[in-house]
């Protein structure tokens, strides 16, 4: 309890809890007023009935003042001024509790617990867990006679006491009584006692509650206690009532007392136990806990009877069928059956016979007829699970007749399809899930899990490590989580590495195999399983899912349709069947990956024609879309695969031509590795076509990207290539574009001298060739250049703003937004920050209409500088972390550096040292990698200051040491002027 609570407990003696600490009262009448409110928690009771409540005797004015006396001490006990929201809710004609999470009252929790467990539907109440627990936790708030020992003089508190007392004592019985009842049919004795001795205590006369201890005392083994359990009660109904025990407690205690068989804990049936033939688990069960849940709750519900587990093969529908089989035989008083079907042959007559020798209901030597194994299950309450149904769909429509016949049977059914009946509850199982990276092996998802349990039976000693968890994890997605192909790749350990189990799998699907003797031959390997699928389709339909095999990514209707020849009632069929999983929203279509193996070696030789309408459609959906980023998003994988195809198949110009379309929406998109990808298969393109100019502009558009990922030796030398190509070529604006991509990789290097260079004679060329935003560009980056070479800022402010001049007249252009922000830095460093806001603001509208959020990050990097310049520290600190998410995203290493140190900077002013020596820290990697000298001794120096902070002083002395050594070639002022000489 936190010191913010107000606990009220009135099943009982009345006790008040504030903060953990019980409250002091000087009188009745302050408990007797607190406990009427807590009653009615929520309503406001008027003053004029409280008074007359508290002092019937008193006039009205008298009896107010009294009460407006009783209040004030009542709020001093329960300290309510100091609550951070008053408990009570007081003005001049009413008084109330308020209600709240901060308030527990025993009489509100006891009431709730019981509307719960009389509103929830279930098939018994022994068999429904979630309403036990709610029973047991009511009966467990009843400590006694509703506030007992609170007798207050006032007839009217009397005559409501009274009622409340006897309202609260009946269901309180009442809950307990179905407690024990479910107790009982549990086989639950000792908690039968228990609760029969509650009762009791309540209610000393009630002779169901003697006959229930009687009964478990018998249960338990104690013959002679339940003889006098019977005594006891002869005694008390005489001396209270006058009357002699019932017929029932008296035939009860005739039996025990002859010792009749059936009575003894030995010969008792333990419902717990209730018949089955559920197959015994091999081992651990994993994952599956929303299935579960979702499972065990229909399964209790009398509105549902068929409830049909659909997957794939291997998928684990048997497996959780038999899970929650074993859960709910509480629920089945005739029990819970399995009956597979598979090995069931000749029709709907033999699989009716199969359930009745399932259920045992034939005699020795005498085989029932299906009519006969249906009569006997009339009266029969059995939950029925039905495995492996897609083989006999066809056979099994009886199952309908069943169930409007059989008012207690229920079927749970496994099967690669739907049953297609009008009672039918359809649950979709998926692979098991993975872990949301990390290397701690306790964050494991239930996939690896299970590859870790199967693996240590294979090979003792394995376990799964942050060493090796990435590749587990690797293994699992490359089957889908499929339980039956993480068992398979698991057993190989045995034999191999991780990794080479990973790459046999990608090699081909026959690694998936056993030999074990005792598998099922439908499991002995997911050829197996996937094969079983491929023949219960007709031959179209085979042509279709081996067509559809093409696709790598998710896919729409549309393409499968170009592609595949596909119709929607073929997907539709293919989704029925688990060969094919349905995102609703939007909609599209995927394949399991060890699937698309498989029909992709049926595929054979079709393939040509599929990859070639492949290819076809795809460029042409890119082309016909490339403005449009959202009809683009869910193609990106799809765009590559087709890029990818139709290089493999030499047609080269494809290749450019789809590179091309998709260049802009790449590069706006900042999906800078599969642009980069597409890019490297586009200059072999361009070199088969012997196409200088294409290989030229590839090359330059290769060495761009490259920057921007921060690999700068591979700009470096594309870039290299490029220029004599673009010379000979007479290319103007390449060359000028070559230029300024070499000055930019020298700038985010710190050589911004030589960049400078680069970048005028860039600037230079542009101008020649009237390319004004390439001349903007450049101005923009010298301006960088600038900034850290000229304290001034006036060689930066000339350029920002001759660049702005040249854009006026242009388009907006992330390069007009660049230059804005430039300027806002300015100005932001020489403390003219209504302009530098106004200038931002302006910036961030430009990115909106030009969708850069490359750009609009930057922008916030820049608002959270100016913020933390103002003061506004907050403001700063939001701003930083969505710029960091963005870059983070948009994989701008340099960048995800630069707003880090940033952030680490308002951790510390907040004392946060922890999250920024951890940010400061990371950023220092970052800056190492791209080569960013400057950015590495300035983050030096701030670990610096930090670790003096922290009282680190040796770790603070490295620090400033390693930012020395940097700036000894360096030469910044400001850091010579902090740090002072080696």
């Amino acid at each position: 309890m936190t010191n913010g609570e107000l606990r009220i407990s009135m099943l009982g003696p009345l006790t008040v809890q504030v903060g953990g600490q019980p409250a002091a009262f000087r009188t009745d009448a302050e408990r007797a007023l607190l406990a009427y409110l807590a009653a009615h928690q929520g309503i406001p009771q008027r003053r004029d009935v409280l008074a007359a409540l508290l002092s019937p005797d008193r006039a009205d004015q008298e009896a107010l003042t009294y009460l407006r006396n009783r209040l004030t001490r009542l709020r001093s006990s329960l300290r309510d001024n100091a609550a951070t929201s008053p408990w009570l809710d007081v003005d001049r004609k009413q008084i109330a509790l308020r209600a709240g999470d901060d308030i527990g009252i025993d009489l509100t929790e006891f009431a709730q617990h019981l509307a719960a467990v009389e509103s929830h539907p279930h098939r018994q109440l022994a068999g429904c867990p979630t309403c036990l627990a709610r029973l047991q936790a009511a009966v467990g708030l009843v400590r006694g006679e509703f506030l007992a020992g609170l007798n207050f003089p006032s007839e009217l508190w009397e005559s409501w006491l009274v009622g409340q007392r006897e309202h609260v004592q009946q269901r309180a019985l009442e809950a307990m009584t179905w407690l024990r009842e479910a107790r009982i049919v549990r086989g639950e004795w000792p908690a039968v006692l228990e609760i029969a001795q509650g009762q009791l205590g309540l209610e000393p006369w009630l002779e169901a509650a003697h006959r229930a201890r009687m009964q478990a005392l018998v249960q338990l083994g104690d013959r002679n206690a339940a003889l006098a359990q019977y005594e006891e009660c002869v005694q008390l109904l005489w001396d209270e009532l006058g009357v002699e025990p019932e017929e029932e407690t008296t035939a009860l205690f005739a039996r025990i007392q002859a010792n009749e068989e059936g009575l003894d804990s030995a010969a008792a049936p333990n419902p717990l136990s209730a018949a089955d033939n559920l197959p015994l688990p091999s081992g651990h069960f994993f994952g599956r806990q929303a299935e579960q849940t979702h499972l065990l709750r229909r399964l209790m519900d009398p509105a549902y009877r068929l409830i049909t587990l659909v997957g794939t093969g291997g998928i684990g529908k048997t497996r959780l069928a038999l899970e929650v089989g074993q859960q709910v035989k509480a629920s089945y008083p005739d029990g819970v059956w399995f009956v597979a079907l598979g090995a069931v042959k000749g029709g709907a007559e033999q699989i009716k016979i199969a359930v009745g020798e399932a259920v045992g209901l034939g005699q020795a030597g005498k085989q029932l007829t299906g009519e006969q194994v249906l009569a006997i299950l009339r009266d029969k309450r059995l939950l029925l699970i039905l495995d492996n149904c897609e083989p006999v769909l066809d056979e099994i429509g009886f199952i309908a007749g069943w169930l409007r016949r059989v008012p207690g049977l229920v079927i749970l059914a496994t099967s690669r399809e739907p049953l297609n009946l009008g009672a039918e509850a359809v649950v979709l199982l998926e692979g098991l899930s993975t872990g949301q990276g990390g290397f701690d092996p306790g964050e494991m998802g239930a996939a690896e899990a299970l590859f870790a349990a199967q693996a240590e039976m294979a090979l003792a000693g394995f376990v799964v490590s942050a060493g090796n968890l990435s590749q587990v994890r690797q293994i699992c997605r490359l089957v889908d989580g499929l339980p039956l192909g993480i068992a398979l790749a698991a057993a190989w350990v045995r034999r191999r590495s991780l990794a080479q189990i990973i790459d046999s799998i990608e090699e081909s699907l026959d690694f998936l195999s056993t030999r074990q003797r005792d598998a099922d031959p439908r499991h002995r390997s997911m050829r197996a399983v996937f094969e079983t699928s491929w023949q219960m389709l007709t031959a179209e339909e085979q042509a279709v899912l081996a067509g559809l095999a093409v696709f790598t990514a998710t896919f729409s209707a549309a393409a499968a349709a170009a592609v595949a020849a596909a119709s929607l009632s073929d997907l539709d069929l293919l989704c029925e069947k688990s060969l094919l999983q349905q995102q609703r929203e939007p909609a599209r279509y995927a394949m399991h990956s060890l699937l698309r193996q498989f029909a992709g070696e049926k595929l054979a030789s079709g393939r040509d024609g599929v990859e070639r309408a492949f290819v076809d459609y795809y460029y042409r959906f890119a082309r016909a879309h490339q403005d449009e980023y959202a009809a683009l998003q869910p193609e990106w994988h799809n765009f590559s695969a087709a890029i990818t195809r139709a290089f493999a198949r030499a047609v080269w110009q494809t290749v450019l031509d789809f590179v091309q379309v998709l260049d802009e929406p790449w590069f706006r998109q900042i999906r800078f590795g599969e642009m980069r990808a597409g890019l490297a298969l586009a200059l072999d393109a361009a070199s088969a076509l012997g196409d200088q100019a294409a290989l030229a502009g590839t090359l330059l558009r290769l060495g761009e990207i490259e920057t921007e990922l921060n690999d700068y030796p591979a700009a470096e030398a594309h870039l290299a290539q490029a220029l004599p190509l673009l010379l000979r070529l007479e290319d103007g604006r390449g060359l000028a574009q070559g230029n300024y991509l070499l000055g930019r990789v020298r700038n985010e290097q710190s050589e911004d001298r030589t960049a400078a260079v680069l970048l005028a004679e860039a600037q230079r060329i542009f101008a020649d060739e009237g390319d004004a935003l390439g001349a903007a560009r450049c101005l923009n980056l010298l301006a960088v250049c600038h900034l850290r070479l000229d304290t001034e800022y006036s060689a930066a402010r000339a350029c920002l703003e001759q660049s702005v001049a040249l854009q006026r007249a242009l388009p907006p252009s992330a390069t007009y937004a660049e230059a804005l922000r430039y300027l806002a830095r300015i100005n932001s460093r020489t403390a003219a920050y209504t302009e530098a806001e106004d200038l931002l603001a302006e910036a961030g509208r430009v990115c909106d209409a030009v969708q850069d959020r490359g750009e609009y990050a930057a922008v916030l990097y820049e608002r959270m500088v100016l913020d933390k310049r103002r003061g506004q520290a907050e403001k700063a600190l939001r701003a930083g972390l969505e710029a960091l998410a963005l870059f983070v995203e948009l994989g701008s290493l340099r960048w995800q550096g630069l707003v880090q140190v940033q952030v680490a900077l308002l951790h510390q002013a907040q004392g946060a040292h922890a999250q920024a020596l951890a940010l400061l820290q990371e950023s220092l990697l970052i800056f190492d990698e791209v080569g960013d000298r400057i950015e590495e001794a300035y983050t030096h120096y701030y670990l610096y200051r930090l670790h003096g902070e922290m009282g680190q002083e040796i770790e603070g002395q490295s620090a400033a040491a390693q930012a020395r050594r940097l700036n000894r070639s360096l030469g910044i002022a400001y850091l010579s002027e902090q740090l002072g000489p080696m």
